[in-house]
């Protein structure tokens, strides 16, 4: 399989074909543990999320929807005994969400399931490769922690109702 063509693939390309190729060693370790569960995606991105104090608004705007919606859905990870609902530090009037003991247990699982998921597909590099990768990997984990990622709203605009003013 020729991985660059004559025309270079852009590095976001690159990394979609990797996950792509990646997925296909997941023998079903992640998706039993989010079943059993009962999560959906957008309720483990707010755990992920969750791991430090976040606002709803700061939750609602990571996950991409509206406030009431979020609301009820850290309502039922709450139930749930995934996350805790904290008073702020800065502010008493305002609550946060953090991830709670059962939730972290529950994070601590997929992350394990994941790491054998990659573990396995990475086993077929040879090991001057694996090598290689490991280093750049290693220091793509540093670049990326040190950065700032820019939150913005990743909500989509409503749908007009028809109405003219």
């Amino acid at each position: 399989m020729k991985l660059i063509s004559d025309k270079r693939l852009s590095l976001g390309s690159l990394v979609y074909r990797f996950l792509d190729a990646m997925h296909r060693y997941d023998a079903g370790r992640t998706l039993p543990i989010l079943h059993t569960a009962k999560l959906t995606t957008p309720q483990l991105a707010v755990l992920e999320f969750a791991r430090e104090p976040r606002t709803v608004s700061a939750v609602a705007i990571y996950i991409g929807l509206s406030k009431p919606a979020t609301s009820q859905l850290i309502d039922k990870l709450v139930r749930s005994h995934l996350v805790r609902r904290i008073q702020s530090k800065s502010d008493r009037r305002e609550r946060n969400v953090i991830l709670g003991a059962k939730g972290k247990m529950l994070l601590d699982r997929i992350a394990a399931a994941r790491a054998a998921r990659f573990d396995a597909s990475l086993a077929f590099l040879p090991p001057s490769t694996a090598d290689r990768f490991e280093s750049i990997l290693a220091e793509i984990v540093v670049h990326l922690g040190n950065a700032v990622p820019q939150v913005r709203s990743r909500r989509m605009p409503r749908p007009s109702r028809g109405r003219t003013r």
